[in-house]
């Protein structure tokens, strides 16, 4: 009991999330990648993972955030949204997988998404809201302590 209020302190704290997004200047690329990037929400991403249909996830967001919880699929690897387009070849070389994103709010892996379709890759998308909106909605994160819940 005492892991899963811990557990639910830290997701729904700053202190896994960090600070609040400063949107500025870079809420243009962010509508412009809401008008081309398919978004998926968790449920879709769950019925995806219990499915086990071929895709992969990809977790964008740093080691200290995914040390947190992240949520796991048959086929799912990180990494950190500055070496994406450096390495993602090398992970995924058929441009045609179908590939998830996510990052905490769904902002990162927005953008990323839009930056792999412009590399080529054919079938990729963001889960809306990330991490945070996954958590809202009662889907399971695997820890260090096991699935777990985290509940509000």
């Amino acid at each position: 009991m005492f892991v899963k209020l811990v557990l639910a302190f830290l997701l729904s704290s700053g202190f896994v999330y960090g600070e609040a997004l400063h949107i500025g200047a870079v809420k243009p690329l962010l509508d412009e990648a809401e008008r081309t990037v398919k978004q998926i929400d968790g449920k879709e991403l769950k019925r995806m993972i219990d499915k086990y249909d071929s895709f992969v996830l990809i977790d964008l967001r740093g080691q200290a955030q995914i040390e947190r919880g992240e949520i796991y699929a048959a086929k799912s690897f990180k990494i950190e949204r500055g070496y994406l387009e450096f390495q993602i070849e090398k992970n995924v070389p058929d441009k045609k997988t179908k590939i998830v994103l996510y990052c905490c709010s769904g902002k990162r892996s927005i953008l990323a998404a839009e930056s792999l379709m412009k590399m080529g890759y054919t079938d990729v998308s963001s889960l809306r809201g990330g991490v945070i909106e996954w958590v809202d909605k009662d889907f399971p994160l695997d820890t260090s302590f096991g699935e777990m819940i985290a509940k509000h």
